[in-house]
């Protein structure tokens, strides 16, 4: 997560190069490095099964986004101060782009997304407007796309267009979740085996993880929920089989289609890291 934290601020300094001021260029680099381990802890800790997927700074706060569609906002001191998933402003999407907030345009990431949001396909397409081309030869990334979302090109493997769902997903999702906006879909390999993950949430409110298998049918919702008041039977166990691994602030539960209980603890020891899944009663359901 620290590499990625890294890689983040890097990419934000060099679009920042090319399209913002000297001051919010300044602001960048005014992040001191106990700052942005702060940043990445609290991450760590609250929001341990995302990636960042971009980073910048400007008046003296520092914005991190997540590539679940949610975003963080820093003092330049590390210090967390707010949270969006930016739901309330409808999150237009096209075949391979997420838009996360559709009413801001924030210079640094105007180049990515134009007024009509485009494709961004094989051949690279067009990211629509007057954001400039996205073709093979790595488009531009100019200012003057002020229609443009904040968003941001595919960065994982595993993420996948929300328009792309398939028709079980989709149905089931408005059918049992109606009036949320979807965040987010990926796909991943979990102890179910090959499923789809979709977020969806309300407006500003922290969202609810979906789990789909191959065929579209629904296996379980994962929230998130403060280890500290996991069963004691959870406790517990962790205590006693993991005793050596820091625990992560945050797990999830998981409500299965039977309404059985699970929960995923996130555990990290040094650089290694674990995903322990328990059921209702303590017994370890998946360790990963």
């Amino acid at each position: 997560m620290k590499k990625n934290f890294l890689a983040a601020i890097t990419f934000a300094t060099i679009l920042v190069s090319c399209s913002t001021t000297t001051d919010e260029m300044d602001a960048l680099k005014a992040i001191s490095s106990d700052a942005s381990e702060a940043i990445t802890t609290y991450i760590e800790n609250n929001f341990p099964d995302t990636k960042i997927v971009s980073t910048e700074s400007a008046k003296g706060t520092v914005t991190t986004e997540l590539n679940t569609g949610e975003e963080l906002k820093f003092s330049t001191a590390g210090v967390f101060m707010a949270y969006s998933n930016n739901a309330e402003n409808g999150l237009p999407t096209d075949s391979l782009g997420l838009t996360c907030d559709s009413t801001r345009n924030d210079s640094i990431h105007s180049g990515h997304r134009g007024e009509g949001g485009g494709k961004h396909g094989d051949k690279g397409g067009k990211h629509g407007g007057k954001g400039g081309k996205g073709g093979k030869d790595g488009g531009r990334h100019d200012n003057d796309s002020t229609k443009a979302g904040r968003g941001h090109d595919r960065h994982f493997e595993n993420e996948i267009a929300i328009d792309s769902l398939s028709t079980a997903i989709s149905s089931y999702i408005a059918s049992n979740f109606a009036g949320y906006t979807v965040l987010h879909a990926e796909t991943d390999t979990i102890c179910e085996g090959a499923v789809t993950e979709v977020l969806v949430s309300l407006s500003n409110a922290q969202p609810v993880k979906l789990v789909f298998d191959n065929a579209g049918t629904y296996i379980f919702k994962a929230e998130r929920m403060e280890y500290a008041t996991v069963p004691e039977l959870i406790s517990t166990a962790v205590t006693t089989n993991y005793s050596n691994y820091q625990v992560m602030k945050r797990c999830e539960k998981y409500t299965l289609a039977d309404n059985t209980l699970k929960y995923n603890v996130f555990l990290r020891n040094s650089d290694t890291k674990k995903n322990v899944t328990f059921n209702a009663d303590g017994t370890v359901s998946c360790e990963k």
